[in-house]
């Protein structure tokens, strides 16, 4: 299968001491020669606070640039999807959704990096740049070359199931199931890059009819099209153990999120549990959630709900580059699913929904200021459970004021914290929120949105009991006061915006 590697150029270093300061600096510049419309950015700029020499530095601020223009794109696809975008054709906007929350990472053609050091003000500056037309072009080449290696392995695939060979029918059927997924991350990106959910690049009736031929197959193989939640595991780890000789590496299995969304329910907490358990049954090491530095495989997977049944997508994905090793799919009746007493839809789903909405309108993106935010559990597909304890770890890369806002189950709003300070001491350290959270009721999905930028936030009403600070202006009042005006056309805006979410349960 093709290797979905990294296409780009070579940083190009460029020193104050050796060049004038280039034009992109200037935000004014910058906006003029790389216009959104028909490119893409990334831009950072820093102040060197600490003993670190030039060259490491713009070397670590080159590739903060490259991940700031690939985390642009994927919050446009986070966006498009949640926003439910109409009046576009449904089988393609259907599969938008359904790789929505899976892509970890995109393919760059012709991405171009930059830095430059000045020298008086102590500053480093890096930006990434990719044309918007040469990156369409490159996946629209990737599902057409895609398309004809899937068509050679399927007739090799038909040729073991017509010679009776099941055990290496199956095999093959998983490796086409993995490139078809590859292909629809393909197919995700062209959609979100040109705007268009009818682009030809898309090669649509093609992809849905091998995907038609594959359930098929997959079905008569197997000898079963449905199975109970432990056989679902079973198979899941089967899968990925069909397709990997080497089990090395451990893999760090995220709970499964319902649907297009990151949101988790108490079948979420079960799959998952089963899934690890069967992995190391089939001799795989099952990563710790929460390590930050562990170098490993990332399983995530999503449920949705088709009839009377569920569907269950699993991925397994390299952390690096975000390419998919293995997959698996399956269907489990929902009542198999209750008769265990275990619910599959988020308790607070329909209202999740609105306030995941009003975030994705106007959605922060881009700018000078990096920000990171993290859990003790990790940051992807978060599950606590009663009694457990919530930790909360942010870094910026540069001076800025930080707003905490915990949006709860119910509808109410704490204040965590309020214009905290990250000053020149403390850039880019990993700071810890000075709470640790008890998971209590009510429980169901709850956001925490933190948000930071160069000046003070404007005040929110607010109103003191049990020891916080709840605010009583509704979450459109809130997203509308803490992100502030659109930037202007003449200055650049330092701000940015981390929102992680939460699903609470009973033990």
């Amino acid at each position: 299968m093709k290797n979905f590697a990294l296409v780009s150029l070579l940083s190009m270093l460029t020193f104050g001491a050796l060049a004038q300061t280039p034009s992109w600096v200037n935000y004014v510049n910058r906006m003029t020669d790389y216009p959104e419309s028909t490119h893409l950015v990334g831009y950072v700029a820093e102040v060197n606070t600490t003993d670190q020499t030039p060259e490491d530095l713009l070397q670590r601020l080159s590739g903060l640039a490259k991940d700031q223009l690939v985390e642009n794109i994927l919050v446009d696809i986070k966006s498009i999807s949640t926003l439910n975008i109409h009046n576009v054709n449904t089988e393609t906007q259907e599969t938008f959704k359904r790789n929505s929350t899976s892509v970890s990472n995109a393919t760059i053609a012709g991405l171009k990096a930059e830095t430059y050091y000045d020298k008086r003000k102590k500053t480093a500056y890096a930006i990434a740049t990719a044309k918007k037309h040469e990156v369409i072009k490159h996946y629209s080449n990737e599902i057409s070359n895609s398309l004809d290696q899937i068509n050679t392995n399927y007739q090799i695939t038909k040729n073991q199931i017509e010679a009776g060979d099941n055990q290496k029918a199956l095999v093959s059927l998983f490796q086409i199931q993995t490139a078809i997924k590859n292909v629809e991350h393909s197919l995700t990106m062209l959609v979100t890059l040109s705007g268009d959910f009818n682009h030809p690049g898309l090669k649509r009736s093609e992809i849905n009819s091998y995907k038609v031929k594959l359930d098929k197959d997959l079905n008569s193989v197997r000898n079963t099209e449905q199975f109970s939640l432990e056989d679902a595991a079973f198979y899941i780890a089967y899968a990925l153990h069909t397709q990997l000789a080497d089990k090395t590496t451990p893999i760090l299995v995220n709970n499964f999120s319902y649907q297009d969304t990151p949101m988790s329910s108490a079948f979420s907490r079960r799959l998952q549990a089963s899934v690890s358990q069967k992995l190391v049954s089939q001799g795989f090491i099952i990563a710790t959630q929460g390590g930050q530095n562990i170098k490993s495989l990332v399983l995530s997977g999503s449920y949705w709900e088709e009839g009377s049944k569920l569907k269950v997508s699993a991925l397994l994905r390299n952390q690096d580059n975000g390419a998919a090793i293995s997959s698996a799919e399956c269907y489990l009746p929902k009542e198999t699913v209750t008769s265990l007493g275990i619910t599959f839809t988020p308790e607070n789903y329909k209202q999740a929904m609105v306030n995941m909405k009003m975030f994705a309108k106007n959605e922060v993106k881009g700018g000078a200021l990096q920000l990171e935010l993290f859990t003790n559990k990790g940051k992807d597909n978060l599950i606590f459970t009663e009694g457990e304890m919530l930790k909360l770890f942010v870094k910026a890369n540069r001076e800025c004021h930080l707003r905490f806002i915990y949006h709860l189950a119910d509808g109410s709003k704490v204040m965590l914290l309020d214009n905290y300070y990250i000053d020149r001491d403390h850039v880019n350290q990993v700071y810890e929120l000075p709470y640790s959270f008890e998971c209590a009721d009510p429980f169901g999905v709850e956001t925490l949105q933190l948000n930071a930028q160069s000046e003070p936030f404007e005040r929110l009403a607010t109103k003191s009991e049990y020891g916080y600070e709840f605010i009583v202006e509704d979450t459109e009042a809130i997203i509308t006061k803490t992100r502030g005006f659109k930037k202007a056309k003449t200055s650049e805006n330092i701000k940015a915006e981390k929102r992680l979410i939460f699903t609470t349960m009973k033990k």
